[in-house]
């Protein structure tokens, strides 16, 4: 199941699939990999419900919302390594929908969303099964959603920070999440497909176990799947697959979420009997799903999936029902699509705003300002860039004071300054700038115009990495994995590089592959380091290269194979590793 191992089942690693379980049948059918073609629109229609119980604290029935799309996608372009992918995207409800149009709570939701982003279309770059890996054009979507945090619909300044803020930091350090949220059929339907041809028995299952991290813990996962059924006529097969989380781990991880749920509820929860604080909580995750594929061309053609979650007394399921238009759906449909507890919509629509408004704020002037900085920046006119950024650094917008730390850190358009660029630093670090925090970590930790203080720094360090920025993330692995201004812990050097590294960070994955190598803060694993060696190498890291190379001459994780070795040790020779140089004059002799 190489394929759908890489994508449904998450994280395998190639050790942990020598240890899967499988059982077989008659007949086969063979998947091709996923080849669409490019320039051709499909439409795929979702129905989706979220069903929320929180009885336990409200005296009255589950919530439930529903919503019905109709989205259209296509394949720009599409190479051997990767393609392009383009969503058109609408909130509005299908022609023939049943029921009010009140009834559809998601629809409104899904509308302010796109408001929000201002688009009505996402563009992506993707692997060859279709999963997201790259946004195009995040640039204008995130000018549009600070206008939309900073702007009131009149024009008018928005004097406090809206909702928006959080998402706004969120997908800064992660822009896949715009596709996340606007387009969720993207990842759904990727998940299914396969990148390489596969052939499978009908009626064979498999098991196998993986961990997952959630809020930092690892927690262990469990993934049975099988072929169902294979239709000659409709060249189609039909999989189901369970993913349960395990429950003492997944309650760890969700514990303090838990706990702070519990104590927002303030008197009721004091009123709570011991048994019902108990089952408070219980915390639990567990997804199922069930999937058609075509045999022409592997692409997903229809797929339900539920994911069943509860915690903190509150219990939530969500379901979808995604299949492509010009076929007719064959799954059941969603339990609770017609149910007579469907909530009615109470959702404010977000209001109109004018392209250009007449009267430019003082915050969007700001902005303004602040890109016009970053433009002459990027053209080398570091000058002007100064002019643009200090008043506004002054005036104590965090984004222009650590931009311009950079300039008087350098010396670029006035006379270097390492001292004021550190005070600017601290300005923006102390306003929650994460790139700033992170910075002013790395001052402390080089103690760099403040004493050296390398607990100050992972203090510093830590605010940053929370927030998601990688480049913390990774240096916070490293203070607990060296033990600098931290108590060494590799268990927590792996989680802090892992997060780093499933951001694409090259140095993180590099670093999570040499604690696989050496088995410190996990069990020795050379298959996940290869793994993780591989990504970082791809992304032309030398050490990774080497590393690689080394995983190739000693068949250590992969299968040996020399001219891949000595392939990987050129690459890191060219750019001047001498380890990899003398390997490779090693390798040579040999021959």
């Amino acid at each position: 199941m190489n394929g759908l191992r890489k994508t449904l089942l998450l994280f395998l690693s190639p050790c942990l699939l020598i240890c899967m379980e499988i059982a077989h049948a008659a007949d086969s059918v063979t998947i091709p990999g996923y080849t669409p073609k490019s320039g051709v629109e499909y439409i795929y229609r979702s129905h989706k419900t979220t069903s929320t119980d929180m009885s336990l604290w409200f005296n009255k029935p589950a919530t439930i919302m529903r919503g019905d799309f109709r989205q259209r996608m296509t394949v720009l372009s599409r190479d051997t390594k990767n393609m392009r992918v383009r969503w058109s995207l609408s909130a509005d409800l299908p022609q023939g929908a049943e029921g009010a149009v009140d009834s559809y709570a998601m629809n409104a939701l899904h509308k302010n969303s796109l408001s929000a982003y201002g688009v009505q279309q996402v563009e992506y770059e993707a692997e060859l099964n279709g999963f997201p890996s790259k946004l195009v054009g995040f640039d204008a979507i995130l000018r549009n959603m600070q206008r939309a945090t900073s702007i009131g619909p009149d024009g008018t300044a928005v004097t406090l920070p809206n909702s928006l803020s959080d998402i706004i930091e969120n997908i800064k350090s992660n822009p896949i999440l715009v596709v996340q949220s606007l387009a969720p059929e993207a990842e759904l339907l990727s998940r299914i497909q396969e990148q390489e041809v596969s052939t499978y028995d009908v009626g064979q299952t498999g098991t196998a176990s993986t961990v997952e991290y959630l809020r930092g813990v690892p927690v262990p996962v469990t993934i049975d799947w099988k072929l169902e059924a294979a239709d000659s006529a409709r060249q189609t097969a039909t999989f189901s697959l369970t993913k349960t989380f395990d429950r003492a781990a997944f309650q760890q991880s969700q514990a303090s979420a838990v706990e702070g749920l519990i104590a927002s509820f303030g008197e009721k929860a004091k009123q709570l009997t011991g048994e019902q604080l108990a089952a408070a909580r219980i915390a639990s995750k567990s997804v199922t799903m069930t999937f058609i594929v075509s045999l022409r061309d592997g692409s997903a053609l229809e797929v339900t999936e539920t994911v069943a979650a509860e915690g903190g007394g509150m219990k939530i399921t969500a379901m979808s029902h995604v299949w492509r238009e010009d076929l007719p759906a064959r799954l059941p449909e969603l339990p609770d699509w017609n149910s007579q507890a469907m909530s009615v919509s109470a959702v404010a629509p977000l209001p109109e705003r004018e392209a250009n408004p007449s009267s430019v704020t003082p915050r969007l002037a700001a902005l303004s300002a602040l890109e016009e900085g970053q433009t002459a920046y990027d053209g080398g006119n570091y000058g002007a860039a100064l002019r643009s950024w200090k008043p506004l650094a002054d005036q104590g917008m965090a984004a222009a004071q650590y931009k311009l730390a950079g300039l008087y850190q350098s010396g670029l358009g006035v006379e270097r300054d390492p001292a004021l660029a550190a005070t600017y630093i601290r300005k923006a670090a102390d306003q929650g700038w994460a790139e700033a925090q992170s910075s002013l970590s790395d001052l402390y930790a080089a103690g760099q115009e403040v004493p050296q203080d390398y607990a100050l720094a992972v203090v510093w360090g830590r605010k940053a990495a929370e927030q998601g920025l990688a480049v913390a993330q990774y240096n916070l692995g490293y203070s607990y994995e060296s033990g600098q201004g931290v108590s060494p812990d590799y268990t927590q050097a792996l989680i802090w590089y892992r997060r780093a590294a499933e951001q694409g960070l090259a140095t993180a994955q590099y670093a999570v592959g040499l604690l696989y190598d050496q088995g410190r803060g996990v069990p020795l694993d050379y298959g996940q380091a290869a793994v993780w060696y591989k990504k970082a190498a791809d992304q032309g890291l030398d050490v990774a290269q080497g590393n690689l190379g080394n995983m190739y001459a000693m068949g250590h994780g992969v299968a040996r194979d020399r001219t891949e070795a000595a392939k990987w040790f050129r690459k890191a020779a060219d750019q001047g590793l001498a380890t990899a140089q003398e390997s490779l004059k090693k390798l040579e002799r040999q021959e």
